[in-house]
């Protein structure tokens, strides 16, 4: 980048002295003295090659090429006070965002409260669903600020700290279609015996003995697609109401 050859205080000053009129005026509004401000409107002029103000007496009117660059002094000198703007509110803001990595099995209508929350206090939320190993290793990696993860009875270590927020109601979810063969009611023979889809990519093992009943399991934590292969009856789930309500044909 090419050095600028006139200084932020020279515009300022020149600036301030074509909205004002004067140099008294300029020099009250700048808290700076009328020497000052000579000297530097001086040196503004001198690095220019011209004149910007023709001065008669004490009165100071901006030539041709003075009308033209205040204009742009002035723009400039907006541009400088949104950034100052901008910059002063950095150190307010820098605390107000939250990472949130969440379970899969979380209920939505839970996130989106959490997330309408944050908003009235001003807080950006950035959040995605991860298993519990990936949430943990993303808190340790100070990827995320916060995870809301499945239980596995074990100790997080002296870095984490954590707290029970409740629990989630998981049920087995499948089209009619996928068992209609099947007597009813369905045994855990039936369940083992066809495809299930799994909301974590990787699960800890303790997780997956919780979960996990066939033994021939699809990937797949996107509610909507997960949807779509529950009323296609492709496989069955193990989640929470929030997934499956609305699905045709499940239960």
């Amino acid at each position: 980048m090419k050095t600028l050859q006139y200084s932020f205080a020279q515009i300022e000053a020149f600036a301030t002295i074509a909205e004002t009129g004067s140099l008294s005026q300029a020099a009250i509004r700048l808290a700076k003295d009328r020497t000052t401000l000579r000297d530097l409107l001086d040196y503004l002029e001198d690095a220019l090659g011209y004149r910007l103000f023709s001065r008669e007496g004490r009165s100071l009117t901006l030539t041709a090429e003075g009308e033209q660059l205040f204009r742009q002094a002035h723009l400039l000198l907006r541009q400088a006070q949104a950034f100052e703007s901008f910059a002063q509110t950095l150190p307010q803001t820098a605390g107000q965002a939250l990472r949130l990595v969440y379970d899969p099995f979380v209920p939505r209508e839970f996130l989106c409260a959490l997330a309408d929350n944050l908003a009235r206090r001003q807080i950006r939320l950035s959040c995605w669903s991860a298993s519990r190993r990936e949430a943990e290793q993303a808190l340790s990696d100070g990827v995320a600020e916060m995870a809301i993860c499945q239980a596995n009875n074990r100790t997080l270590g002296s870095e984490m700290e954590w707290r029970a927020l409740g629990t989630v109601d998981l049920r087995f979810y499948a089209a009619d279609s996928l068992f209609h063969d099947a007597p009813r009611p369905l045994t855990l023979l039936n369940l083992s015996l066809t495809p299930q889809l799994v909301m974590h990519r990787r699960s800890d093992d303790q997780i997956a003995r919780r979960l996990q009943i066939s033994g021939h399991t699809l990937y797949m934590n996107e509610i909507t697609l997960l949807r779509h292969a529950l009323e296609q009856g492709r496989a069955g789930v193990f989640t929470g109401p929030f997934a499956a309500r609305r699905v045709a044909g499940s239960q």
